[in-house]
């Protein structure tokens, strides 16, 4: 690790914090740090639409942070160390030789240089340097920079109290360092997957308040995630016209999610359309950010040709492009739940085979990708 000594706060000049999360900003600021200016902007190299089960029963498309350290070892040249906790009160002790730095996650209702101290709960990231005597105090960098309801978080250092550190209850510390070899400029990864029982989830969900909170938070982050897409490809250049007016519209929906889910929690009905631009602006991604073209996979035996066969009549589907690529297969004008029923009978009939119960979920049976794969775990192909 660098001596922060010799570079004793890591420059947040430079760092797009406007196009990051609170957990992508101070990997950000490491990078440029170990790197050089604009080298934070590699994480813009993965584009995606996936979602994850929320803990509270409803899906988000927040990645979980161990995918988001994993992504920037890989796109940013990071290694990043083992995961250590503590609590505040513990670092009180020489756990840290002066000017260490850390890569640390807490909760931001604990984090008093934050308009969420007090207010909202929810994981954080900053970077932690060591006092250099033994009755400094520590400095606090955080290159977040988002306006909230409870005022503006702006990237800025701090140094925080003893008491202050304290006041966090966990810490989660890592050692993150820079790999010997500068990473080449990483390809682009593109992953468009299916969209439709995230977006059903939210736009059925009961507690219409606790969904439209979800939905404002999540647009917010994918919104940020497609402009670094966007910086990442242009390399330098200026964005070309359509992809400006794609941006601007993820703009718009973020306002639009924020203001129907303020309406919601003023008592007011809520204003229709907003899962349903959600969905047309993640369809758009498809033209705007289009996936890199992927070489054939295996196909042993010829499974993906007889299993394109099977889709391709009973879906009324483009068999060669059922070949070839992955297809969501709930975005085809055949699609229904009735034909899918009627598609697992032909498949395990034609190929003589009886599909997992537990394989026979919505994000399987919507993807070509998805059916090849539980096929191939019942013939036991490979």
């Amino acid at each position: 690790m660098q001596d922060a000594r010799e570079h004793p706060i890591p420059a947040l000049t430079g760092v797009r914090a406007e196009v990051l999360d609170c957990v992508q900003s101070n990997l950000a600021v490491l990078a440029d740090h170990f790197r050089g200016a604009g080298t934070h902007l590699r994480l813009g190299s993965k584009l995606s639409s996936r979602w994850w089960p929320g803990a509270d029963g409803l899906p988000t498309v927040d990645p979980p942070v161990e995918e988001e350290l994993a992504e920037a070892q890989r796109a940013l040249g990071l290694a990043v160390g083992e995961r250590t906790t503590a609590n505040g009160a513990q670092l009180d002790e020489p756990a840290l030789a002066p000017g260490e730095i850390r890569y640390a996650l807490a909760d931001a209702h604990e984090m008093p240089w934050l308009p969420y101290f007090g207010q909202q709960h929810m994981e954080h990231s900053f970077l932690l340097i060591a006092p250099g005597s033994a009755d400094g105090p520590w400095t606090v960098v955080d290159a977040y920079d988002n306006d909230t309801q409870w005022g503006a978080a702006k990237p800025g250092s701090w140094s925080v109290t003893r008491a202050e550190l304290a006041a966090l209850r966990r810490i989660d510390l890592y050692e993150i360092t820079a790999r010997p070899e500068p990473p080449a400029r990483p390809e682009p990864r593109i992953d468009h997957a299916p969209m439709a029982d995230y977006l059903a989830a939210l736009d059925q969900a009961a507690d219409r308040e606790r969904a439209l909170h979800r939905l404002t938070g999540d647009t917010w982050l994918l919104a940020r995630s497609r402009r670094l897409h966007a910086l990442f490809a242009a390399d330098g250049s200026p964005l070309d016209e359509p992809t400006a007016r794609h941006l601007a519209d993820w703009d718009k929906l973020v306002t639009q999610a924020y203001v129907t889910y303020r309406r919601v929690v003023r008592g007011r009905p809520e204003p229709a359309g907003t899962v349903a631009r959600l969905a047309e602006l993640l369809e758009a991604d498809r033209r705007i950010f289009p996936a890199p073209a992927a070489a054939p996979a295996p196909d042993p035996g010829g499974l993906r040709d007889r299993i394109a066969r099977v889709v391709g009549a009973v879906l009324d589907a483009d068999q060669a492009l059922l070949r070839t690529g992955d297809v969501d297969l709930a975005a085809l004008p055949g699609f229904t739940s009735f034909r899918m029923v009627d598609l697992i009978d032909r498949l395990e009939a034609q190929l003589d085979i009886e599909l997992d119960a537990d394989d026979l979920v919505p994000e399987n049976l919507r993807s070509m990708d998805g059916l090849c794969r539980i096929v191939r775990s019942a013939t036991g192909a490979r």
